[in-house]
């Protein structure tokens, strides 16, 4: 009975694995920034901007990863910049877009990419790291992107900024106890929408899940 019961529970894990594995979600990677700064300004609605060049008029750039492929990204701010404004709670920041659009971009390579606009929502602070969490609206995508990713999908995003150590946190500059602070992009990711299981996929782990009932019901009758 033991070993029956061995066999069982190799049998559940692996089912459960297959179920995991249905509704995984893949994510782009996004590096350190190699190129351009993220500056905070400004007490009350503290002015979210970027600084630098790299193809657009103010943009930071890096290097992004999407399994074993590597690429780079560009975000850039277009009309009026984000403003930070503080919450309830003194470690999260509501963020308005006012506005103006956050854009980001993903070159591969050989017609692999991605193109959409940010929303954010919050900023986690309180660090040196500050993390901010938003979405993002696909506007386009082709290549390695285009079966992931379609036009219209809206996917979570996340990316934390880097601030140099001794720097104003941003709730210092929000609450006018510095003037300004600035860092750079640490990493990131953006996901694919969340999808259900196939409904193969469904049959097989409803079929298997059937067969070791009959199979355990057997053996209680014995």
């Amino acid at each position: 009975m033991r070993r029956f019961a061995r066999v069982l529970f190799a049998a559940v894990s692996i089912l459960f694995l297959l179920t995991v594995a249905a509704v995984a979600q893949t994510q782009i990677t996004v590096g350190a920034s190699t190129n351009g700064a993220i500056d905070f300004s400004g007490a009350g609605e503290t002015q979210m901007s970027i600084v630098g060049s790299c193809g657009q008029s103010s943009c930071i750039q890096g290097y992004a990863y999407l399994g074993n492929q590597t690429g780079t990204y560009d975000m850039w701010i277009t009309g009026n910049n984000p403003l930070i404004s503080a919450t309830s709670d003194p470690n999260v920041f509501a963020v308005n877009m006012n506005g103006g659009t956050m854009n980001f971009s993903f070159d591969f390579g050989h017609n692999n990419g991605l193109i959409g606009t940010i929303q954010l929502t919050m900023v986690k602070d309180g660090t040196n790291s500050p993390e901010f969490l938003g979405t993002m609206t696909i506007t386009s995508s082709t290549g390695i992107f285009a079966s992931l990713w379609k036009a219209g999908n809206v996917v979570p995003l996340d990316f934390v900024v880097s601030l140099p150590p001794g720097s104003p946190h941003i709730d210092q500059v929000v609450a006018g106890l510095a003037a300004s602070t600035s860092g750079t992009m640490s990493a990131g990711e953006v996901l694919t929408p969340v999808t259900a299981p196939e409904p193969t996929s469904i049959a097989l782990i409803g079929s298997g899940l059937l067969a070791i009932g009959g199979v355990l019901r057997r053996r209680l009758r014995r």
